[in-house]
């Protein structure tokens, strides 16, 4: 499974939507909602390639307005409406990176891109959906704001909504099967996180869209993936999250710690 360029679940989706910095100014009071919402966010990962991050989030109302980090680091969120249409990624006030999302008359994410505007790069997500519950996923690399429309074809399974299967297809592909707590993911709240969280897939991934990842497991050559050990606060919201990993059979286990903060 390629890498999430997310940073909510890093914790894992865009014809794009037009979004400018007035998104943001919406007249929502912070004061407002009663609704938990994740403050804060500690990552840590011991190995030799290991780290330690802390993210600070804003919010106005329940739109996420920006994730701080430590190094200095930014992500600035962008809506039109309730719809996630743009994250920046900026360091020292320049953007390096962007994801861009687009959406169909239902709402629904069609095309997602993740430009690495440094490297002139790009990772676009393109999503149909069917009539049996699943949505076919196309996964294209290439220069930013290309036009290609095809790519590597996988097969989302949802059930009550979440991701429950994930069938990359051709030669060498892998079937992944998620399971579910029946907690609070932390993002639950936040507008239109619930939108976006079919696009991104990750070597660790934590929340579903409502709920959160107990385990994924490696169906082809049946191993678990992932499996995640929580600890929930009195509002069944994770606080602590050891996601321990095997992206391939026979390699050590790789270990990231999540601690959320509301």
């Amino acid at each position: 499974m390629k890498k999430a360029l997310f940073s909510l679940s890093a914790i894992a989706l865009f014809a794009f939507v037009s979004c400018s910095s007035d998104d943001n100014a919406t007249t929502t009071d912070p004061a407002a909602t009663t609704d938990v919402l994740v403050k804060k966010i500690v990552r840590s990962q011991e190995d030799p390639e290991g780290f330690n991050e802390i993210i600070n989030y804003t919010y106005n109302g329940n739109k996420l307005l920006e994730g701080n980090y430590l190094d200095g680091t930014k992500e600035k969120y962008y809506y039109t409406g309730d719809l996630i249409t743009k994250i920046e990624y900026l360091f020292e006030g320049q953007v390096e990176a962007q994801d861009l999302f687009v959406y169909d008359a239902s709402g629904r994410l069609t095309e997602c891109r993740m430009q690495d505007l440094d490297d002139d790069s790009e990772e676009k997500e393109l999503f149909v959906y069917n009539n049996d519950n699943t949505i076919t996923q196309t996964y294209i690399q290439g220069r930013p704001n290309n036009t290609a429309t095809t790519g590597q074809v996988s097969t989302l399974t949802l059930e009550n909504d979440e991701i429950v299967k994930i069938a990359y297809n051709g030669v060498g592909g892998k079937t992944y099967k998620y399971s579910y707590d029946t907690k609070n993911s932390p993002f639950k709240n936040v507008t239109g996180y619930a939108k976006i969280a079919y696009a991104f897939h990750g070597d660790f991934e934590l929340e579903g869209k409502k709920h959160n990842i107990a385990s994924i497991k490696n169906e082809t050559d049946n191993f678990n993936y992932t499996v995640n050990t929580m600890q929930y606060n009195s509002d069944d919201y994770p606080t602590r999250v050891v996601s321990d990993a095997i992206f391939n059979r026979g390699s050590a286990v790789e270990t990231l710690t999540v601690q959320y903060f509301y």
